[in-house]
């Protein structure tokens, strides 16, 4: 398929649950329809209940989260971990059970959606764009969650029977653009899990854990907020080409010597795929990326539901939508 809607989901953690309450307010209340869900880290999981056609069971996953031990657990502590040779401080054994439960291969291709799932290969860099075609994609979506250091990583063979080994998205790619242009729809929706960094106040980190969280939350910023210079620059050249040809077209010139002028610029956008990109995102973080409060995680749904409500002129003029 192609020439529809587009949703990316960008990583982000817990604080994924804004991006639950967008899509809520958007596929449920008011109808929309994506074609392609595109997710990386948490927003795989997000991605994976758009191109299921199940929000309703999105929400129950992140309301049935009653602490972090509903995602993973601790092995005994930073120091217990690394003597004894582990690949994670913590264990994520109810994460990948609620995962089992709740993505249905089957389901997902029955929609006929398309679903883009970034994963990293630990062994050799490679950012790699799964499908729905690809088998346990539960394994897929956890893989695309498991932070480094914290989560252990997906284990897999390649065809050579090599050991390969899978992680975050977000290492790479925050915000997976690319993976969603490749589909070439008509327009893209990006629905940010984190708000755009403000300034820090200045605090210590004393010991490994807070500075490896502190450290991976500083490469995760600067990724994605080149991802958002990028979407900035889409929109410009598009815009730019737009107004460019309505200059032309005022001068009195014929649609053949239009066309022709523009075809240049017009190869360019179509070589890079590029089409209009609109970013939904929360004003400020509630909380930080491992922290799975209820109440805050409900509170954050409920912001995505307002981000939208307050939006809905625009967006859907945006999204081509007719949702009261």
């Amino acid at each position: 398929m192609a020439g529809g809607l587009a949703v990316v989901l960008s990583g982000g953690g817990a604080k994924g649950a804004f991006q639950v309450g967008v899509l809520d307010a958007l596929i449920r209340e008011k109808g929309v329809d994506f074609e392609t869900a595109v997710g990386t880290s948490t927003g795989a999981i997000q991605a994976a209940a758009v191109a299921q056609d199940d929000i309703g069971r999105l929400i129950d996953f992140w309301r049935g989260l009653t602490s972090e031990s509903s995602i993973y657990r601790k092995r005994g502590g930073t120091l217990l971990a690394a003597i004894t040779g582990k690949d994670s401080i913590y264990s994520t054994g109810p994460l990948r059970s609620l995962l089992d439960q709740f993505i249905d291969d089957a389901a997902i291709r029955a929609t006929g959606k398309n679903l883009r799932l970034a994963v990293v290969n630990l062994t050799n860099g490679e950012l790699r764009i799964v499908g729905e075609n690809a088998d346990g994609i539960a394994n897929w979506v956890y893989a695309s969650s498991a932070m480094p250091f914290f989560f252990p990583p997906l284990e897999t063979r390649s065809a050579l029977g090599v050991r390969e080994q899978w992680v975050d998205g977000g290492v790479r790619d925050v915000t997976p653009l690319d993976a969603g242009l490749a589909e070439r729809p008509r327009a893209i929706l990006v629905v940010r899990a984190s708000a755009r960094p403000a300034p820090d106040e200045a605090k210590k980190y004393d010991n490994l854990l807070e500075i490896a969280l502190r450290s991976v939350d500083l490469l995760s910023r600067e990724v994605s907020q080149n991802d958002i210079k990028n979407v900035d620059l889409i929109n410009a050249l598009i815009l730019m080409r737009d107004r460019q040809r309505m200059d032309l077209m005022q001068t009195g010139l014929d649609a053949a010597t239009i066309d022709a002028v523009m075809r240049r610029f017009d190869d360019l956008v179509n070589r890079f795929r590029l089409v209009p990109i609109k970013v939904i995102e929360p004003e400020s973080n509630l909380y930080d990326t491992l922290d799975f409060e209820p109440d805050l995680i409900e509170q954050n749904i409920q912001r995505g539901r307002e981000a939208v409500l307050a939006q809905w002129d625009m967006l859907s003029t945006f999204l081509g939508a007719s949702g009261d």
